[in-house]
């Protein structure tokens, strides 16, 4: 097991900002060419394994996303300061004083660089207490002038991620950027290893696919071309075991994942998920069958790329969502338990075993 957490270690040391997901298209796609010859890589940047099964009538798609939040430059000051926004939900509380990667625009180098913060002793007394907007943040890479910053190809547009920092914490926990979501990219790898040994009954579709975090929709071509009959959507949901969150939702590390009820993005109607219930209480038969135990998720606020997928095709999708607790989401330090990823890891290799044409996914 020690060896999936090293390939967790790597691909979370890889950089990939919603829409700059480059360097994870050409990782994912290599590690999935050694488990099957029937890789494919859409327009947009989306992977997809495919491993046929013994009756194919049916098809199961799993997937994952494997962007991460960041920033965009926006401007570049005279005196080499860079300016930037958002990609994605990063909490501007997290932001000062963290240590950046600064890509060049062709991608091919980086400036390490960090967010600059006040002066602790010249700090206004009105600035103490206040989490400042990005347009009055900026990142510093030692560079003294405009020209500086662009001869080494850094310019406005230019990708900002966070640092790798991946580390093992205590006996059971790992803490990183961009774990939401390499987990998930994770579980495919283990789950494409895995169904390269053991032939499934029905087709199952690996989906590693781009964009969850800057428009949730990245994955909508990979439905609409395979049109899958079910599909399970990994990723990663807030655990509430801290001081702050004080288990305002019953999920916590270390029991388990989270097989999801509801999800919902909290504002009018922009869209959230209630599975097919028939598939959730197939993956949940599964878990009990296993004796695995896994934590039941129903959190407003969260919002992923399987909010639009259900809808696409002739006739929908059955979809389905399986979860890791996650601590601290979208910051440098998301906290994870091994555990729980090991859990998922076992319940998956069940479902895509014992998904069968027989099994009843109709509604009514």
């Amino acid at each position: 097991m020690e060896k999936k957490y090293q390939i967790l270690e790597e691909l979370t040391s890889v950089s990939g900002l919603s829409g700059f997901e480059d360097r994870m298209i050409s990782e994912m796609a290599g590690r999935f060419r050694k488990y099957t010859k029937q890789v494919e890589i859409d327009n947009l940047g989306n992977v997809t394994a495919t491993f046929n099964g013994v009756k194919s009538n049916k098809s199961l798609l799993i997937f994952a996303h494997m962007d991460e939040i960041g920033l965009m430059v926006t401007k570049v000051e005279p005196n080499g300061f860079l300016r930037f926004d958002r990609v994605g939900g990063v909490p501007e509380k997290t932001l000062r004083g963290q240590l950046v990667d600064v890509h060049s625009l062709d991608e091919k180098s980086f400036r390490e660089g960090f967010v600059g913060t006040y002066a602790h002793h010249l700090t206004p007394a009105d600035a103490k207490y206040v989490v400042p907007t990005t347009d009055q943040m900026y990142i510093d890479i030692g560079c003294e002038n405009a020209s500086e910053v662009r001869e080494v190809g850094i310019d406005t547009g230019s990708a900002v991620t966070y640092r790798p920092n991946f580390r093992f914490m205590g006996k059971n926990h790992i803490t990183s950027k961009a774990l939401d979501n390499r987990i998930g990219c994770l579980l495919l790898l283990d789950l494409a290893e895995y169904l390269s040994h053991n032939t499934p009954r029905e087709t199952i579709h690996l989906v590693a696919s781009v964009q969850e975090e800057f428009n949730i929709r990245g994955n909508m071509p990979v439905f609409t071309r395979l049109e899958p009959d079910a599909s399970i959507c990994l990723d990663i949901t807030a655990s509430c075991d801290v001081p702050d969150l004080k288990m305002k939702y019953n999920i916590e590390l270390g029991s388990g994942p989270a097989i999801l009820h509801m999800n919902f993005h909290g504002r009018g109607t922009l869209a959230g998920l209630i599975p097919n219930p028939k598939l959730r209480q197939f993956i949940e038969h599964k878990a009990e069958e296993l004796g695995i135990h896994f934590q039941r998720e129903v959190i407003i606020g969260e919002i992923t790329d399987d909010a639009f997928t259900f809808v696409l095709g002739k006739h929908g999708c059955a979809m389905a969502h399986l979860s890791i607790p996650l601590r601290y989401t979208h910051s440098p330090v998301e906290t994870a338990d091994k555990r729980d990823i090991q859990n998922a890891m076992n319940l998956l290799h069940k479902i895509v075993l014992d998904f069968d044409s027989d099994l009843d996914l109709s509604r009514g």
